[in-house]
C-alpha cells in the first residue's frame, strides 16, 4: 500500500499547496476577479483553498484505506463505483461544512448558495481526479507486481533446473561402469583399481560441485577426461579428447558438469567402433565469445530423448548467467556445440 503515491508523505505535503493555488486561481476566473491575482500570496482566501485541499485529500485517502479493509486486494468495478460515489459525497460534505464554518466564524457572514455550489463543484471534480489517479496508479502498481512475481517464478524455475543439472547423476553411466568393473575385476586387478579411482573422481566431482555456483574450465576438462576414460572401456578405446585452449583459459568460469554431460551425450548418440573412432575437440573462439566442442557426425539411427533434455537443461543453465545461447550447429559432416564464455562481474554475477 505504501508504494502508492497517495500514501507517500512528500506527495501528501507538497501537492495540496500547488493544487490549492490552482483552485484559488480557478475561483478568481469564475468570479471574473482576476485583478486579485497579485494578492495570491497575501490573500487569506488562497490559504483557505490550500487548507481545504489538505482536508479533502486526507479525507479521500482515509476513505480509500477504509475501503481497502472491506474489499479484496483486487479493485473491481463495484469497488471503483462505490469509491467514486462515496468520494463525491464525502468531498461535498467536508467542503460544505468547512467553507460554511470559515464564512460563519472567520468572516462573520453566511456563504451564498452560489459560492457554496462553486466550491462543491470544484472539489467534487477534484475528488473524481484524485480517485481516477489512485485507480490508475493502483492498476500500474499491480501490473508491476505481477511482472515482478513472474520474473521471480521464472528465476526460481531456472535456478531449480540449474540445480538439477548440477546434481544429476546419469544412472546409465553408473551401470555401465559397474558392468565394466565386473569384467575388469576378473581380468586385471590393477586396471580395475584404476577404474574405481576414475569412477570415484567422476562422482566426487559431481557431488563436490552441487553447491558451487561456477566451476573452472580446467576442472571441467579433467571431469570430461575421466568420463571418457570410463566410457573408453565400453567403446574399445576408440574415443579421444583433444583440447586446443590457451593456458590462461584454465581459470575461466563454466557451469559445473556441462562439459562432461555434453561429451557423454555425444558419445552415447554416436556410432563408435574401430572403423569409426570418435575424436572430440574443445577450442576457444574469443572473438565470438564461445567455447567450441566439435566432432565428426556419426549419429545413431535412434537418438536418445535424453540428448534433447540435456541441451534444454544446458540452455536454461546458461540462460541464468548469460544472454548468449548455447548453439548447436551441424555443418557438412561435423557437429559443433558452442558454449558461451562467462565473464565474472565485480558483483560476482556472470554475463
Amino acid at each position: 500500500m505504501k508504494k502508492l503515491y497517495i500514501h507517500n508523505a512528500l506527495f501528501r505535503i507538497l501537492v495540496p499547496p500547488f493544487y490549492g493555488i490552482l483552485i484559488y486561481l480557478l475561483i478568481l476566473l469564475i468570479n471574473n476577479n482576476v485583478d486579485q491575482i497579485n494578492e495570491i500570496f497575501t490573500g487569506q482566501e488562497v490559504y483557505v483553498c490550500i487548507g481545504l485541499t489538505y482536508i479533502v485529500s486526507e479525507t479521500l485517502r482515509l476513505l480509500i484505506i477504509l475501503l481497502d479493509r472491506f474489499y479484496s486486494v483486487t479493485i473491481d468495478s463495484q469497488r471503483i463505483w462505490i469509491q467514486f460515489l462515496l468520494g463525491l459525497a464525502v468531498s461535498v460534505i467536508v467542503v460544505s461544512i468547512s467553507i460554511s464554518a470559515y464564512f460563519e466564524y472567520i468572516l462573520n457572514f453566511s456563504i451564498t448558495q452560489t459560492q457554496l455550489i462553486i466550491f462543491n463543484i470544484i472539489y467534487a471534480v477534484s475528488s473524481l481526479i484524485y480517485n481516477l489517479l489512485f485507480v490508475s496508479n493502483d492498476f500500474l502498481h499491480r501490473q508491476n507486481l505481477d511482472k515482478i512475481k513472474q520474473e521471480e517464478m521464472l528465476t526460481e524455475t531456472i535456478e531449480a533446473e540449474l540445480l538439477k543439472f548440477k546434481n544429476e547423476v546419469n544412472p546409465e553411466l553408473f551401470y555401465d561402469a559397474l558392468e565394466t568393473l565386473i569384467t575388469l575385476v576378473h581380468k586385471n586387478a590393477e586396471e580395475a583399481e584404476d577404474y574405481i579411482d576414475r569412477l570415484s573422481l567422476v562422482y566426487r566431482y559431481i557431488l563436490g560441485h552441487r553447491k558451487i555456483e561456477l566451476s573452472s574450465v580446467s576442472d571441467e576438462v579433467n571431469a570430461a577426461q575421466n568420463i571418457i576414460h570410463l566410457l573408453n572401456f565400453k567403446f574399445n578405446q576408440c574415443i579421444t579428447f583433444k583440447t586446443d585452449l590457451p593456458p590462461q583459459s584454465g581459470n575461466m568460469p563454466m557451469v559445473p558438469g556441462v562439459l562432461a554431460s555434453l561429451i557423454e551425450t555425444v558419445i552415447r548418440n554416436s556410432i563408435i567402433n574401430k572403423f569409426k573412432p570418435m575424436q572430440i575437440e574443445l577450442s576457444l573462439e574469443t572473438d565470438d565469445g564461445y567455447f567450441i566442442l566439435q566432432h565428426k557426425l556419426n549419429d545413431k539411427l535412434i537418438i536418445s530423448e535424453n540428448r534433447s533434455q540435456i541441451f534444454k537443461q544446458m540452455q536454461n543453465a546458461y540462460g541464468y548467467y548469460s544472454e548468449k545461447p548455447v548453439v548447436h550447429v551441424k555443418a557438412y559432416d561435423m557437429n559443433y556445440i558452442k558454449i558461451p564464455i562467462l565473464e565474472i562481474m565485480e558483483d560476482q554475477e556472470a554475463i
